[in-house]
């Protein structure tokens, strides 16, 4: 792809990013923290002791962002959706341009196929369209991947370099494909062993060092670590939860694009570009099995190649069924891909729909406790000590909300002791939302949202401001959302 035409695709992607913008829209409980953390990072005021895990890439964009003041949770979603959407023009271009050697229809439909199958891709944890509409990490994450690989199959080494170390900062999952890489950088072209060493410094200098300053520990990396079930079990599992994320038909169709590929140099990159998937998926099951959570969008990237690869297989697959050919066994296994595939797109179509009305649904429930906080207003909010919330995944937003930091609004199961204000939203159980009023003191409400104050002095009587030792509270990672 040439820089104009690239150029240009980006153009149109953030002009469709931007429409979307004019519906409901929200962030997400991890991106919400990204945000509240660059603001943070922004005025050399960083506390990591509490929220989601660290991610360099995301906090470092979001202290950029947090510069626009108000507007940064909508240029950060912005900037998510431009490249949730740009991750589709590279897998089709990728597909198109890896298909090279046959005719120019069938590379069209390794580009379709490719295109759609990331569009349609299943995730019954957190909806792939709301990870890019809700500001999620892994749409971004998909987009730098194929963008490393785009610069890699066109010999662009330095931009393919730079492009995969960014990915680095994003999941640690790209660590050894991007050692792997950089090493036969090293050897091939010794103009680049310096990037390649500052890459080594670099990358693992900004996962651990912020953090470890910001807390005194790897607080906010540690909270990845889940603790899962036996490792055995959560190895196996990470298999089974990845082969249902691509259209059925992606599978055998790039496994057919990988036994194909000899002779030209694109045909060559087939193999490599597979085992690097496959690859990032073993590294996938190899954490979960040491504890860390194996969820479906941390595949996302390695999908987003099979996609490439079935694209690949459907034009090596079209250009073998003929008119008037007697090769039976290739029309029959192109019927059995294209029954199978539209036997699939009804539900994955109303799964796309559903994910962006749940998101829309969320934003508007997020809207009306932010006008609800805006009514009661920060100081009885805060007045005494922290604030806390019936409803965890809105922690990071009120933080953000209330210009506080991330350990200053915790969570709450049932009804406190202490004294200071509560959110009790729709998540609250039901027995908490009961007892609530008969102990507490209402503050205000809007629609599924009630605050309440107990012990807490109603003017500025109040002796306990804000602190400013930040309190320490548990975080939640967020990762099983």
């Amino acid at each position: 792809m040439t820089t104009r035409r690239f150029a240009l695709a980006t153009g149109c992607c953030l002009a469709l990013a931007a429409v979307s913008l004019l519906g409901a829209h929200e962030p997400v409980y991890d991106a919400w923290a990204w945000l509240v953390w660059g603001r943070e990072l922004a005025a050399l005021e960083l506390d990591t002791s509490s929220g989601p895990s660290w991610k360099p890439l995301t906090v470092a964009l979001t202290a950029v962002l947090s510069l626009a003041g108000d507007a940064a949770p909508d240029l950060w979603l912005l900037f998510v959706r431009t490249a949730w959407l740009l991750a589709l023009v590279l897998a089709a271009w990728l597909a198109y341009r890896l298909a090279g050697g046959v005719q120019h229809r069938p590379r069209l439909a390794a580009g379709a196929f490719a295109a759609v199958s990331l569009l349609l891709l299943a995730d019954s944890f957190t909806a792939w369209p709301r990870q890019g509409a809700a500001g999620m990490s892994e749409p971004l994450l998909v987009a730098l991947v194929l963008g490393a690989v785009a610069a890699g199959v066109q010999g662009r080494s330095r931009t393919a370099l730079a492009l995969a170390g960014l990915a680095a900062l994003v999941r640690p999952e790209v660590w050894p494909l991007l050692a792997a890489y950089g090493l036969w950088r090293w050897r091939a072209e010794p103009r680049l062993r310096v990037p390649i060493a500052a890459l080594a410094f670099a990358v693992p200098a900004l996962w651990l060092g912020p953090d470890l300053l910001a807390s005194g520990g790897t607080s906010a990396g540690a909270r990845a670590l889940q603790g899962g079930g036996a490792p055995l079990h959560e190895f196996f599992e990470v298999f089974g939860r990845v082969a249902a994320v691509p259209l059925l038909a992606a599978w055998p169709l790039a496994l057919f694009a990988v036994a194909c590929a000899r002779g030209p140099e694109h045909d060559r990159a087939l193999p490599a570009i597979a085992a690097g998937a496959a690859g990032w998926i073993a590294i996938v099951a190899l954490m979960a099995a040491a504890g860390f959570p194996g969820l479906p969008r941390f595949m996302a990237p390695a999908v987003a190649v099979v996609c490439v690869l079935a694209g690949v297989g459907l034009a090596r697959l079209l250009v073998l069924v003929r008119p008037g050919d007697a090769r039976r066994p290739a029309l029959a296994a192109l019927v059995v891909v294209l029954l199978v595939t539209l036997t699939q797109l009804p539900g994955r179509a109303a799964e796309l729909a559903q994910g962006l009305s749940t998101t829309a649904r969320i934003a508007r429930s997020h809207d009306r406790l932010r006008e609800l906080a805006r009514e009661v207003g920060r100081g009885p909010l805060l007045r005494c000590g922290a604030l806390s919330t019936s409803d965890v995944l809105v922690r990071t937003a009120l933080a953000w909300e209330l210009r506080v930091g991330l350990s200053e609004v915790v969570s709450f199961g049932r009804p406190s002791a202490k004294s200071g204000a509560f959110v009790v939203g729709p998540q609250a159980d039901a027995r908490l939302r009961a007892a609530m009023p008969g102990r507490a003191a209402l503050l205000g409400a809007r629609g599924e949202w009630r605050i309440y104050s107990i012990g807490c002095p109603p003017a500025a009587a109040a002796a306990t401001p804000v602190s400013s030792g930040r309190a320490r509270s548990a975080g939640v990672s967020g990762a099983r959302r």
